[in-house]
């Protein structure tokens, strides 16, 4: 459980200090929290806008491509919703609510389960695909948009801020982005089973750095097939 307060003209560094920390793990196995008043009312919080702004990249790396939902179901000050609860998995939410605060700001109430174990199916995720980026029009973009990032700003913290948002409008712009199949693993697959598959797509993709590692290869597979042929003898 991680408790975060951004100030109102704060830069996103908290943002991108806490999308680096979460990776996403696949099946969301990790449990946790991220709560507290960022002050970012403009944010869209559920998918809908694209990521052509930097704040709005940032937002998406950290929501979406982490496994999260923000479950606070309203505004928390006036007609803004400043307080944000994001929650994996979001099946572990029992209850949220909002109620009077002590301060200007509305309190938010949220109830979790969480089970002994906890996992989530995968999810369909669009990703960057950074090695077949157009390097030339990026590199053109770029240059462009050079003397609008370097000449507007009062210090180096804006600057550096209009940078960011030129790299990361360049990013949704120029680097293709592919979707992440739903992967459906079979029932009986347990933990063991799992992480046997993983060593056997880890040694498939070295398979050719010599012999020892087809070899190993080989008996990677075998052991992967017998739980299902087990599992087929059985049904």
């Amino acid at each position: 459980m991680v408790g975060v307060y951004r100030a109102p003209n704060e830069d996103m560094r908290v943002i991108e200090r806490l999308a680096a920390l979460n990776g996403f793990t696949g099946n969301s196995t990790k449990r946790s929290i991220i709560g507290g008043d960022l002050n970012l009312s403009y944010a869209d919080w559920n998918g809908n806008a694209g990521g052509n702004s930097g704040t709005q990249a940032l937002i998406n790396s950290l929501v979406w491509e982490n496994g999260y939902s923000q479950v606070t179901d309203g505004p928390t000050r006036g007609d803004a919703l400043l307080d944000v609860y994001l929650v994996r998995p979001e099946s572990s939410v029992t209850s949220s609510g909002i109620v009077q605060g002590v301060s200007d700001h509305l309190a938010v109430i949220l109830g979790v389960k969480w089970e002994d174990t906890c996992t989530e199916p995968q999810v369909e995720r669009v990703v960057p695909v950074y090695n077949k980026t157009d390097v030339s029009r990026l590199q053109t973009f770029l240059r462009d948009k050079s003397v609008d990032w370097a000449s507007n700003g009062r210090n180096v913290e804006e600057i550096w801020n209009n940078l960011k948002n030129r790299l990361y409008e360049s990013i949704e712009r120029f680097v293709p982005h592919k979707t992440l199949r739903k992967i459906s693993d079979p029932k009986y697959y347990n933990k063991e089973i799992k992480r046997l598959k993983s060593k056997v797509n880890k040694e498939y993709k070295r398979r050719k750095l010599g012999a020892h590692c087809t070899e190993k290869l080989k008996e990677l597979s075998k052991q992967h097939l017998q739980p299902r042929n087990r599992h087929r003898g059985h049904s």
